[in-house]
């Protein structure tokens, strides 16, 4: 079990159902910042987004595989930069 950086998160997103996300690591190394396009810019812990091999979004949890993350509610986001 290897666990999720942060930064291997970083960069933009495709969501399944339209839309693109945007997730950056502020300065500290200490948070992750999310733009999404329905519940807009949150600033998360990385101990809470980055939980040993997977990641926690709100409750939902993720999978990342590759260029992918799958969410547990069925969306998916693709990594386009």
């Amino acid at each position: 079990m290897s666990t999720i950086s942060p930064y291997t998160t970083q960069g933009k997103w495709s969501h399944s159902s339209g839309g693109e996300i945007d997730i950056s690591v502020d300065s500290s190394g200490q948070s992750v910042i999310i733009n999404h396009p329905t519940v807009g810019k949150q600033t998360l812990e990385v101990r809470k987004f980055c939980q040993g091999d997977g990641l926690d979004y709100f409750g939902f949890k993720g999978k990342m595989d590759g260029n992918k993350i799958t969410w547990n509610n069925g969306i998916v986001w693709t990594k386009l930069s």
